[in-house]
């Protein structure tokens, strides 16, 4: 449910309070108001006070229980309202083993090759009821190379969390719920991992449907500020060769020939995604697995030279994919939440 400036302005009110739990004159309460630049505050405080979640004694305005409850309800609709993946009423939890979808991690040095694909070409890779998601008029795949470490069940010591190397191909899809409503996230049409114990449980669990893993042989080095990477994945999986060099000064702004105008410009499409979607076709179930992360902080950079098996003679071979652009990540937390599913139409 979304939240209105009326009831902003109340959310506000009840925060001052609440803060000030011997009470505020209506005076600095509406003073306080007017600094932080809230509109509606005396408002505010009369509907408040009718409804009886705050009371005025001895000149002093306090709350009363219902009033820290109705604090408590704004504050989640406000969070709610923010939530880039706030769960539809469709949703409903999923099993799992909880440590696996509750987990932290932290990207280091992660790179992100942004391939434009044709529409009609990545549509063949993808499960129904998913489709590509167009900007730009193309549709997207996303390679991200990243080491990640310490990945742990969330709140575990670092002394415990696994370090290792991932490569996914991340493609921006989208599908209609049962609901009539469309979703979008991303689609992992291939992932890789030089670690073994990750690639037997991503691939064993059935209701962790979004790496199909393979493994690999994988480095991401550093010289200086150059960025080295290369993956050799194992003879039963072939397609998934990967070669870069990429010096990590930043440009400022998209490389020459990039259809995007700025980093702002593919923000929403190739940053701002959060759902990591899984299929079960037989079930009719859309798995969603969310991530809470920091911002990526992530600036244009310029490779020197790339080889992407999977685009030059694997699945896109021919299809008329193209690197687009590049962008370095240089640290990020990750977090993920407790694993959803739904009914797709």
């Amino acid at each position: 449910m979304s939240i209105d400036s009326v009831h902003l302005g109340e959310l506000a009110v009840l925060g001052a309070l609440a803060a000030c739990p011997d009470g505020l004159t209506r005076k600095r309460l509406l003073a306080i108001a007017t600094e932080a630049g809230v509109q509606g505050a005396e408002t505010a405080v009369d509907g408040l006070a009718r409804r009886g979640h705050l009371r005025e004694r001895r000149d002093l305005l306090r709350l009363t229980p219902g009033g820290i409850e109705a604090l408590l309800e704004l504050h989640a609709r406000l969070e709610q309202s923010l939530d880039p993946s706030a769960p539809h009423a469709a949703h409903e939890g999923a099993q799992s083993i909880p440590w696996l979808t509750t987990v932290q991690t932290q990207w280091i040095d992660a790179l992100s090759f942004n391939y434009a694909v044709p529409q009609e070409a990545l549509a063949t890779l993808l499960p129904a009821p998913l489709e590509p998601e167009l900007h730009k008029g193309c549709a997207w795949i996303q390679v991200l190379v990243s080491s990640l470490r310490d990945l742990r069940p969330r709140g575990a010591p670092a002394l415990f969390g696994v370090n290792f190397y991932q490569i996914s191909y991340r493609a921006a899809v989208r599908y209609r719920g049962a609901d009539g409503a469309w979703r979008r996230g991303g689609f992992f049409a291939r992932s890789d991992t030089n670690n073994e114990v990750m690639r037997t449980i991503g691939n064993r669990l059935a209701e962790f449907r979004f790496h199909d893993f393979g493994a690999a042989t994988m480095s991401l080095l550093r010289q200086g500020e150059q960025l080295i990477v290369g993956v050799d994945p194992e003879r039963a999986r072939p397609g998934g060769k990967f070669v870069a060099v990429v010096p990590t000064t930043p440009l400022r702004g998209p490389p020459d020939g990039s259809v995007w105008d700025s980093l702002a410009d593919l923000h929403e499409p190739l940053v701002e995604c959060y759902d990591a979607l899984g299929v079960d076709q037989d079930a009719g179930h859309v798995y969603i697995l969310t991530v809470d992360r920091d911002p990526w902080n992530a600036v244009f950079v310029r490779p020197s030279n790339v080889y992407c098996e999977y685009v030059d003679t694997g699945p896109l071979a021919g299809a008329g994919a193209r690197l687009d652009s590049v962008l370095h990540i240089r640290r990020c937390e990750y977090h993920w939440r407790p694993l959803r599913r739904e009914r797709f139409a």
